[in-house]
């Protein structure tokens, strides 16, 4: 077992991250692999309900899944019980595979050691620009409040979306310009 074999390469790995705290708390991160053949990554955790639960001592449940509109709706809001597939362990409907990691905090970061995981799907997907800039927006759009400049590069991505994406990444968009108000 190794991270590589649910489909965690080298590099910065955008999942939907599950946590466990008084309800389950979902949100995007960017899971840090510096060894695809190992069974050890690291997440920056920024104070938020994620960091809490993981404060508290929960495991974090990486979901794969290359869904924009997913990607857009935990960015802002936990996903309600419909968009699971499974509760235990919490994986959501169309995840390609999940990884769920012992996390302990370490500074900023979460120190991940893979625990288990399972390939649920086996898909070929084909790189969107579209869904690409997608996950570009919403990384601006958390950063919004500290960097008010942002704002052009998300504007700049709905550019890449409009051009290049296909019906999900639009609604995914519709959500982004709801919740940031940029338009």
């Amino acid at each position: 077992m190794k991270l590589r074999d649910f489909g965690l390469r080298n590099g910065i790995n955008e999942v939907i991250a599950i946590t466990k705290g008084e309800k389950l708390n979902t949100a995007p991160i960017g899971i840090i692999v510096e060894d695809e053949e190992s069974i050890f990554a690291r997440a920056k955790l920024y104070p938020s309900h994620t960091r809490e639960n993981v404060e508290k001592g929960s495991s974090i449940v990486a979901n794969i899944i290359n869904d924009p509109v997913i990607f857009a709706i935990s960015t802002f809001d936990d996903l309600s019980d419909e968009y699971f597939e499974s509760l235990d362990p919490p994986i959501l409907k169309g995840a390609m595979s999940f990884c769920e990691f012992e996390a302990k905090l370490k500074g900023l970061y979460a120190e991940l050691k893979l625990l288990r995981g399972g390939v649920l799907r086996r898909e070929v997907i084909a790189v969107n620009r579209g869904f690409n800039a997608v996950i570009e927006a919403l990384i601006f759009a958390t950063r919004l409040k500290m960097k008010p400049e942002l704002r052009n590069r998300i504007l700049e991505c709905y550019e890449i979306i409009e051009k290049c994406g296909g019906r999900r990444e639009v609604e995914a968009m519709r959500i982004i310009k709801e919740k940031t108000g940029i338009y």
